[in-house]
């Protein structure tokens, strides 16, 4: 009987103290990134060149940029049936360049080529002048885990580092026109607009 009074009067002391809480309110957050960061660090260019379309648009000069910096720029002319197509180079070019930023660490990016393909003189097309056409696309790593890669888009080609980041450089193939001209190619500036797709 006394050891059930002692306990009881434990309970009741235990009982009659307070509890103290304290509570905050806080956030749940996540940033979604889906889109890749691309950026331009250089327009590709063909360089200074002498051009000479075929009047019938049968024969095409080409003259290929290779994306590899180590690499020496190719021309080649057509000559047949008394036409001709001739592209010679006065300066040479570049590829184009661009990086990638803030991916997944050592993920797989897939670059897709231009839809483009014309170049045309930047005081405007005359009638029955030449244009030229780009294609032919190829891209070389220059930083990343596969730095030194040669690829074209139809395979996966880029893959950052560790920091998600990755480089590479643009090159491709220009030709001379396609079509029917009973002018040259007139002095100038020559340009075309192209879109370049990044994506996991």
């Amino acid at each position: 009987m006394k050891f059930y009074l002692s306990a009881l009067a434990v309970a009741t002391v235990v009982s009659s103290f307070s509890t103290y809480a304290a509570t905050e309110s806080f956030e749940a957050k996540v940033t979604v990134q889906n889109a890749v960061v691309l950026t331009k660090d250089n327009d590709l260019n063909f360089g200074t060149i002498r051009a000479i379309s075929d009047p019938s648009g049968n024969l095409q000069a080409t003259l290929t940029v290779h994306p590899d910096p180590d690499a020496t720029n190719v021309t080649s002319q057509e000559d047949a049936a008394g036409n001709v197509a001739t592209i010679s180079i006065i300066e040479g070019g570049e590829a184009g360049a661009f990086s990638v930023s803030d991916v997944v660490p050592n993920s797989i990016l897939t670059i897709s080529d231009p839809v483009n393909t014309l170049v045309q003189p930047l005081a405007g097309q005359g009638l029955n002048e030449p244009d030229f056409t780009v294609g032919a696309w190829t891209y070389f790593i220059t930083s990343g885990t596969n730095a030194g890669g040669l690829y074209t888009s139809a395979t996966p080609n880029l893959q950052a580092g560790v920091d998600g980041a990755v480089s590479f450089n643009i090159g491709a193939t220009l030709s001379t026109s396609s079509n029917a001209s009973s002018v040259d190619y007139p002095d100038g500036e020559y340009s075309g607009s192209f879109n370049i797709e990044v994506s996991y």
